[in-house]
């Protein structure tokens, strides 16, 4: 009589403790892990995404849901940092912890995804471990504005979950479930779109993963009919993706590689992410195209990779012979990862960690497979368990360490641009962004960086404009006219380089000039508040007044957040005798900036005006400890003393003002004190 194949494993037959104490160590490991980042600033494009965005001001769900952001339609997650403008306003922390609360969500959601494929919970513990605490993670959970490859994740597990669940209880809440999941997947980010395709390879090897006890049917005329929904919003928010990186630069226009390059580029990029799941060294935020040698020649190299791809393509179909769950894993990669392997080119990067976020869980899923079958081997020269238990821990700490030393390239944007250029010399990107990052305190080396820049790349528009205005600031204006006029010729629609050579004429005196820049700048970027800003002390300074008003109030309606607009507002506002709307204006950069000197002294003065006695000494006496040599504020503060009747105090304060060489201040110390 033949034997009965034993019955798998279901996760009900173990002690629930132990697996919740087990969940439990896991989580707080990578919390450890990951702790540092949120100690963490905002870079990149954090700027784009939630310090200058003022569609996160307020939670406006029509806004939110009928806007693209930075090429790409991600409603749901401008929705959540709008929540969080609301609870942490600009607090880095608050972000960096959101971030991380959902990474450790995912990891439990990675448990249960792997637990339902394997129903072995020693393969879901390591294969939630490893990507809980994986390198190759912290360009997600580091970065606050990859808030939205976190949520599509959670969106996008939970579906599959729901899904699977489906599969074996065949229940229309599980069906509806995994639907509007997808839904919410889809509205966190684009890339969710390759959910249907999943399923489909799901629905064709669970039957192989599942025992037959379960009666899960092999894929039918049916379950083709399930997917329809799916692969409708699939297709539906693939077009919308489509729109949304058409918006902006980030599909390139001029493709520099044919198709049987891009072929070989994806197969770098393939077995690149592979080799960086296993082996997490030499991380990077940005990993550059190859350089084409003598101007057009690919480098022969990267033929290297399509031969790697095809090898490990025969050698993942071989093992189909002897085991279902090799293909499986790496279809699961395949699938998640397609579709940013640059066969379409979106963006100026050959791959990028964050992509890897999601795919990862196929990968290791097969790393929990391959410790569980080595953990329950006998007959080897060692003891197996030991063996395989050892190789985990050194594992666990070597990914642990990596990722909190990627945790402290992330931490803020000199850190990140510096390691970018540490490893590759040959992206102008990362001069022009660090060279930013050195515009107010280290000019040489700024012009440096974006001369690196523009060395790189004769026609970079944003290397010629940011050297433009650096050039300007040391009143070399040839120069910086010159930058400025090719930054333009280079990219016509250039609304910052309109605003900086404004800012020349302006300079010059070139008045007519400078007013027609500004509001060419404005007409192309219609929410450029800086351009308002700049255009309304550009009428202030022509007399304008009403202008200047009309133009500071929309700098501020545009960016809430305008401490220049704010009290450049309140002078005018004072010099048209509206004290109590110019002190608001005040109390808000205050709000902003607390030891802002100007805000301090501008209020005390209206408020000694006012009559305000009292709280124009408190602002002239803040003033004071932040800036003692300021002679007005001893002054001003000496004739209120004056005022109210205590002379020595008054005396004192003249005193100091005289000893800092305020000519008015000795002149009143001569008249009242002696």
């Amino acid at each position: 009589m033949a034997k009965t194949p034993p019955k798998a494993r279901d996760q009900s037959a173990f002690d629930g403790w132990k697996l919740y104490l087990s969940l439990f160590i896991i989580l707080l490991v990578a919390f450890i892990a990951y702790m540092p980042s949120l100690q963490g600033g905002f870079v990149w494009d954090d700027d784009h995404y939630i310090q200058h965005d003022p569609l996160i001001y307020s939670i406006n769900l029509n806004a939110l849901f009928s806007n693209y952001v930075m090429g790409n339609y991600h409603p749901l997650t401008m929705t959540v940092y709008a929540i969080e403008y609301h609870f942490f306003g600009l607090s880095e922390k608050g972000y960096h912890a959101v971030n991380l609360f959902i990474h450790l969500l995912n990891v439990i959601l990675v448990f249960y995804v792997v637990l339902l494929l394997s129903r072995k919970t020693e393969v879901a513990l390591v294969a939630s471990l490893l990507f809980g605490i994986h390198p190759m993670h912290v360009e997600s959970v580091a970065w606050a504005s990859e808030l939205k490859d976190l949520l599509y994740t959670f969106f996008f597990l939970a579906s599959y979950i729901c899904y699977l669940k489906y599969l074996k209880q065949r229940k229309a809440k599980f069906y509806i479930g995994a639907l509007l999941f997808f839904l919410c997947s889809l509205f966190s980010k684009g890339m969710a779109v390759c959910m249907p395709v999943l399923l489909v390879l799901t629905d064709y090897f669970i039957p192989y993963l599942w025992s037959a006890s379960d009666k899960v049917k092999r894929i039918s005329s049916k379950a083709w009919l399930e997917k329809v929904p799916f692969f409708a919003l699939a297709v539906i928010f693939g077009v919308i993706a489509i729109y949304a990186q058409r918006s902006t630069e980030a599909m390139q226009s001029e493709i520099p590689y044919v198709f049987t390059q891009r072929i070989v580029i994806a197969c770098f990029g393939f077995v690149s992410y592979l080799v960086k799941l296993v082996m997490p060294v030499n991380l990077c935020a940005f990993y550059p195209y190859p350089v084409q040698t003598g101007g057009s020649v690919f480098p022969l190299q990267y033929y290297t990779y399509a031969i790697l791809f095809v090898a490990l393509a025969i050698g993942v179909y071989y093992s189909f012979r002897f085991t279902k769950k090799i293909l499986f894993g790496f279809g699961f990669f395949a699938i998640t990862i397609f579709l940013v392997l640059q066969l379409l080119p979106v963006g100026s990067a050959v791959m990028a960690d964050r992509y890897s976020y999601l795919s990862s869980v196929g990968i290791f899923y097969l790393a929990g497979e391959g410790f569980f079958w080595l953990w329950s081997k006998k007959n080897l020269f060692i003891n197996a368990r030991v063996f395989s238990s050892v190789l985990l821990c050194l594992v666990v700490f070597f990914f642990s360490l990596r990722t909190q030393a990627m945790c402290e390239v992330w931490k803020n944007s000199l850190n990140l641009w510096s390691d970018v250029i540490s490893q590759y010399q040959s992206i102008p990107y990362a001069y022009n962004n660090r060279g930013v990052l050195f515009m107010n305190d280290k000019p040489e080396e700024a012009i440096s960086d974006f001369s690196n820049a523009i060395k790189l790349k004769p026609n970079y528009p944003e290397g010629l404009n940011n050297r433009g205005i650096m050039l300007l600031g040391l009143k070399h204006y040839d120069a910086a006219l010159a930058d400025l006029n090719k930054a333009i010729e280079s990219k016509p629609n250039y609304a910052e380089a309109y605003n900086h050579r404004a800012l020349l004429f302006e300079a010059e005196r070139k008045y007519p000039e400078a007013l027609s820049d500004y509001t060419k700048a404005i007409e192309l970027k219609p929410d450029f508040s800086k351009a308002y800003y700049n255009r309304g002390t550009f009428y202030i300074n022509q007399n304008k007044l009403e202008e200047a008003l009309n133009d500071y109030n929309t700098a501020i309606a545009l960016e809430p957040d305008n401490i220049g607009a704010y009290n450049n507002r309140g002078n005018l506002l004072s010099m048209q005798k509206k004290n109590g709307e110019a002190i608001n204006d005040y109390n808000k950069v205050i709000e902003l900036s607390p030891n802002n000197v100007n805000a301090y002294y501008n209020r005390g003065t209206l408020l000694m005006n006012e009559k305000r006695n009292d709280d124009a000494i408190s602002d002239f006496s803040t003033v004071i400890q932040l800036q003692p040599n300021s002679a007005g504020a001893f002054y001003n503060k000496g004739i209120i003393e004056y005022t109210a009747g205590r002379k020595d105090a008054a005396c004192n304060d003249l005193q100091q003002a005289a000893k800092l060489g305020y000519q008015p201040a000795t002149e009143t110390f001569e008249k009242i004190c002696h």
